[in-house]
C-alpha cells in the first residue's frame, strides 16, 4: 500500500552547501511498492479524496499525477480561495551561504501570529503548518517563532501537544508527509539572489522525482493553502532544466497566483452542461421560478448535479439538488450512493434536496413545486438566522437590559431522551460521519451496550443563539448574574461533564469576548455557584448536570476534532471508551491505537499515549 506519486521522507532537505550545488544529485531510493508496481502486480487505487474541503487545494496534483481520476467533493461556495499565492517583493535568497530568505520567513511568522491570536483559530479548533523548500529556512522560521514566542506567551499553548490536539509544526519538504493541518504555509524561500540572479537549482526538484516532493508538498493542507513567495513563476527558467519537478512548480506557482486558468480549463463559473434530459428539465423547472443554477459544480469525477446559487449571496450557494442521473448511477454501491456522498456534501456546507427521476416523470409540475417549497424553507431559514447574528451583534453594543427567552432545562432535557428512545427504534448507519470526511476510521463506541459495541450519541456543541440578545456591557453587573447562570445550566446539561474552563469559554465567546481572563472567569464561576455536582480531574473541575450523580465512567460522545479535541475530553469519558474497546481487543496496544482513531488523533505523541494508557489502566483496575 502507498502512494508512488509521493515517496518516503530523505536527508536530502539536511544536505550542505556544497552537496547541494556542486554534487551529482542521486536517484530517487527504491521501495517495496516500487518493486511491486515494476513486477506488475495487480493493484488497485483508492480514489476518493477526504483531505481537502477545498477543490483548489488538490485540483493541481489530480491534473498532473492522478490523471483527473480523483474523486473529489466542491464545497458550497462558488468561489474557491483556499490556495492562494502571497507575493513578498523585497525578499533576498541569500544563496551559496545561509540559503535562506529572511524577509520572507519574516512574513511567514508574522502570518503565523496573527492567525494565533485570532479568537476563531482556538474557537474553531484550527490548526497550523509550515512546509519549507529546505532545512536552513524551516531552522530561522524555527528561530523566529521561538522569538515571538517569547514575546507573546499566550502563543505557547498552539505549540504544546498537551494544550493543543494538533500543535503548529515547521518542517522542509522532505519530512513532512504524512503531516495535515487545516492550514498549511508554504515558504519558497528559492527567488533572486542580490544580484537579481535565480538560480536553476530549487531544492530537491532538480533530482529525479522531484514532482514527487513538490507533490508531497502541496497536498498536506485541510482547508487553506498559503504560498509565500519572493520568486515569480515568469522568473523560472525551463531552457537549462529537462526536469519535470521544476517545470511542475512554475505551473503550480501559476496555478496558485491565477486560479483554474493556469490549468487551462473552462470554469463558467462550472464549464459544463447538465448530463441528462432529466436535469435540464429540473434545471429549467427551478430557473421558471426565479432561482439561478448551475450545473455539475465541481472539477473532478464527482460533480454536484445542480448548484442552487443564495440569492442573497452570489458567493455560495443555498443548496444542492440531487438527482439519479449519470454521477448517481455511477457509484458502485447504495452505500457510496445515497449515505456517503450526502454526509461528506453536508461536512463541507451543503444543504442536499433530492428529485428522483420516477417522481418526476409521474408529475413534473409536482414534483417541481415541492422543491421549490423546500428551497424557499431553506432560504427562509438562513435569512432568519442571519437576523438573528444581526440582532446579537448589535445588542451587545446596546445598554438596555437583555431580552432572554426562559429556556425550560427540566423540559429539554425530556425531549432528549425522547430523541433519544427515537434513535434506538432508527439505529444510525454502520459507519462514523468523521470516518467518511477525514479519511481515517472513527469508532463511535457506548460503554453500555451489548456485547457488540455500537454508535454510541454524538457529542454537541450548546447553542447559546438560542438565548436572543446578549448584552456585553451588563456582563459585570449583580442584575446579570440569573442570566450567567442560566446559560451556564444549558451548556453543562446539554455538554456536560464539561470541564469549567471550557464552560467559561462558551459563555465568554457568546457575549464576544475574544479572551477569558481573571475578571471574567470570576464573574461566571460566582454566576454557577456551588449547585451543581462537580468531580475532580487533576487540579481541573468537571461540571455535571443538576441531578446526575458523578461516575468514573460515562458513555464516550464521538465529535469531529473542529468540535471536540482530546483535551475537551475528559477521562471519566476515555475510560468509557477503554471499557467499550477492550472488549474486542487482544491487548491493550491494540486498544490504544483504537481509542486514538475513536477521538481522531492521527499521531500518537508521548502526551496522547499517557492519557489513553492511563484509561485503560484505571478501567482495568475496576
Amino acid at each position: 500500500m502507498g502512494d508512488p506519486e509521493q515517496l518516503p521522507p530523505t536527508n536530502f532537505g539536511e544536505r550542505t552547501i556544497e552537496d547541494e550545488e556542486n554534487a551529482e544529485v542521486e536517484a530517487d531510493q527504491e521501495s517495496i511498492l516500487d518493486e511491486c508496481l515494476s513486477a506488475n502486480l495487480p493493484a488497485r487505487s483508492l480514489r476518493w479524496h477526504y483531505r481537502s474541503r477545498f477543490e483548489s487545494l488538490i485540483n493541481f496534483s489530480n491534473q498532473r499525477y492522478y490523471k483527473g481520476e480523483l474523486v473529489t467533493f466542491p464545497p458550497a461556495k462558488t468561489e474557491d480561495r483556499a490556495l492562494r499565492y502571497i507575493h513578498v517583493p523585497n525578499g533576498i535568497y541569500e544563496r551559496g551561504t545561509s540559503r535562506v530568505n529572511r524577509e520572507e520567513a519574516r512574513a511567514v511568522v508574522n502570518e503565523i501570529v496573527r492567525r494565533l491570536q485570532s479568537p476563531d483559530f482556538a474557537s474553531r479548533k484550527s490548526s497550523l503548518g509550515v512546509v519549507t523548500f529546505n532545512g536552513p529556512q524551516q531552522r530561522l522560521i524555527e528561530d523566529l517563532l521561538d522569538e515571538a514566542r517569547r514575546v507573546n506567551p499566550g502563543l505557547e499553548p498552539f505549540f504544546d501537544p498537551e494544550q493543543h490536539h494538533e500543535p503548529v509544526f515547521v518542517k522542509n519538504l522532505e519530512n513532512v508527509q504524512g503531516d495535515e493541518r487545516d492550514v498549511i504555509i508554504f515558504s519558497v524561500a528559492f527567488g533572486p539572489d542580490a544580484a537579481g540572479r535565480v538560480s536553476s537549482q530549487i531544492s530537491s526538484l532538480n533530482k529525479k522525482g522531484g514532482h514527487r516532493r513538490l507533490n508531497v508538498a502541496i497536498t498536506r493542507a485541510r482547508s487553506e493553502l498559503l504560498v509565500f513567495a519572493t520568486l515569480r513563476p515568469e522568473q523560472i527558467d525551463l531552457g537549462g532544466s529537462n526536469s519535470r519537478g521544476i517545470a511542475d512548480f512554475k505551473l503550480f506557482l501559476e496555478y496558485a497566483d491565477k486560479g483554474q486558468s493556469a490549468l487551462a480549463r473552462e470554469i463558467a463559473p462550472t464549464g459544463r452542461d447538465t448530463e441528462s434530459p432529466f436535469e435540464e428539465a429540473v434545471k429549467e423547472a427551478l430557473e421558471k421560478r426565479g432561482w439561478r443554477v448551475h450545473p455539475q459544480v465541481g472539477v473532478s469525477g464527482f460533480r454536484v448535479d445542480l448548484g442552487v446559487v443564495h440569492p442573497d449571496y452570489p458567493g455560495r450557494y443555498l443548496a444542492s439538488v440531487e438527482c439519479d442521473g449519470a454521477t448517481y448511477h455511477s457509484h458502485a454501491t447504495a452505500r457510496d450512493r445515497d449515505r456517503l456522498r450526502e454526509v461528506i456534501l453536508t461536512r463541507l456546507g451543503w444543504r442536499i434536496r433530492r428529485v428522483w427521476s420516477t417522481e418526476w416523470w409521474q408529475g413534473a409540475q409536482e414534483a417541481a413545486a415541492r422543491l421549490h417549497e423546500e428551497l424557499a424553507r431553506d432560504l427562509e431559514q438562513d435569512r432568519a438566522e442571519l437576523s438573528s447574528r444581526e440582532v446579537t451583534a448589535s445588542a451587545a453594543l446596546e445598554p438596555s437590559p437583555p431580552s432572554l427567552a426562559p429556556v425550560n432545562i427540566a423540559s429539554d432535557a425530556a425531549q432528549r431522551r425522547q430523541d433519544s428512545v427515537k434513535s434506538e427504534s432508527n439505529p444510525a448507519p454502520d459507519f462514523s460521519i468523521d470516518e467518511v470526511a477525514s479519511g481515517r476510521p472513527v469508532y463511535a463506541y457506548a460503554a453500555n451496550n451489548g456485547a457488540k459495541p455500537k454508535p454510541g450519541s454524538t457529542y454537541e456543541i450548546a447553542d447559546l443563539a438560542s438565548f436572543g440578545s446578549l448584552n456585553a456591557r451588563r456582563f459585570y453587573e449583580t442584575g446579570y448574574q440569573a442570566v450567567l447562570k442560566q446559560m451556564a445550566a444549558y451548556v453543562i446539561e446539554k455538554e456536560g461533564p464539561i470541564f469549567s474552563d471550557l464552560l467559561i469559554t462558551r459563555i465568554a465567546r457568546a457575549h464576544g469576548f475574544a479572551r477569558s481572563g481573571g475578571k471574567i472567569r470570576e464573574t461566571i464561576l460566582a454566576a454557577i455557584g456551588s449547585g451543581f455536582p462537580t468531580s475532580k480531574q487533576g487540579e481541573d473541575t468537571l461540571l455535571w448536570p443538576m441531578g446526575v450523580q458523578p461516575t468514573d465512567s460515562v458513555d464516550f460522545r464521538p465529535a469531529s476534532l473542529e468540535i471536540r479535541g482530546l483535551n475537551d475530553i475528559p477521562d471519566v469519558e476515555l475510560i468509557g471508551l477503554a471499557k467499550a474497546i477492550s472488549r474486542d481487543c487482544q491487548d491493550s496496544e491494540a486498544a490504544l491505537l483504537a481509542m486514538a482513531s475513536a477521538v481522531g488523533v492521527g499521531r500518537i505523541t508521548d502526551g496522547v499515549r499517557h492519557r489513553l494508557s492511563k484509561a485503560i489502566d484505571r478501567f482495568s483496575a475496576v
